[in-house]
């Protein structure tokens, strides 16, 4: 998704610059008709309508009434409008608003992609649970097997954990600082910031502990521990997005 929004403020800067063009030709005196006005208003509606409309943006048809507004039929048929003092204003106050429109695209599809990588992290992880329940079922008295159980959903957690906070734009300060973040700096994070209530940050911390205890030979764990990890673990990371 990183790629993607670089990739789509990228191309509303360059959008912006065919707008602000537009604003300081239609600025010139005397207002004649202006090929190059023409040529740029196209570039720049064609360009950004088609940006809205891949996205799905909300707001494209108001975008598109704010040009119809802006420039009546006039610069598809290759002949700008032509402007006086009395227009002009009008003119220049809905052309800021078509260009804010263009600049808020990156905000919708943020807000509207954010849990999508959370509810792919959850399906990876997904699966990766329903790998520490088999290996739970397959123990069967075996504490090799009963710990990597415990340690496959630990790691489930912890990955989700992070992708969670990162995508709900929460930054993770690990104590000490020369360290690098730990779940427990995530859980501390995420809390903070309300995306996760104290109650669910408790269970999940519980979780970690045994999951902690599964990947320490000198720890000892019983199944009981094994299983709340691996079964309680996916339904707190499938509310949790």
């Amino acid at each position: 998704m990183q790629t993607k929004l670089v990739q789509l403020e990228t191309r509303i800067r360059e959008l912006e610059l065919l707008a602000n063009e537009i604003a300081d030709l239609a600025m010139q005196r005397p207002r004649l008709a202006n090929p190059r006005l023409s040529l740029i208003a196209q570039r720049w509606y064609r360009g950004a309508r088609e940006l809205l409309a891949q996205q799905n943006f909300s707001g494209l048809e108001e975008f598109e009434s704010f040009y119809t507004a802006i420039f009546k039929d006039t610069a598809a048929a290759g002949v700008m409008i032509l402007f006086d003092n009395d227009f002009y204003d009008d003119f220049a106050e809905r052309l800021k608003g078509a260009q804010a429109l263009v600049r808020s695209l990156l905000d919708e599809v943020l807000s509207r992609e954010l849990p999508v990588v959370s509810q792919l992290s959850f399906a990876i992880a997904a699966d990766e649970f329903d790998t520490a329940f088999e290996l739970f079922n397959q123990s069967q008295g075996n504490e090799a097997v009963l710990r990597a159980s415990g340690v496959v959903a630990r790691v489930a957690l912890e990955r989700h954990l992070f992708t969670v906070a990162a995508e709900h734009s929460v930054e993770v300060k690990p104590k000490p600082p020369t360290k690098k973040p730990a779940a427990q700096d995530a859980l501390n994070a995420l809390a903070k910031q309300n995306v996760i209530t104290a109650i669910q940050k408790s269970e999940w911390e519980l979780l970690f502990k045994i999951g902690n205890h599964c990947a320490h030979p000198k720890e000892t764990v019983v199944p009981g521990d094994v299983e709340k990890i691996v079964i309680r673990g996916r339904e707190l990371a499938s509310v949790i997005l």
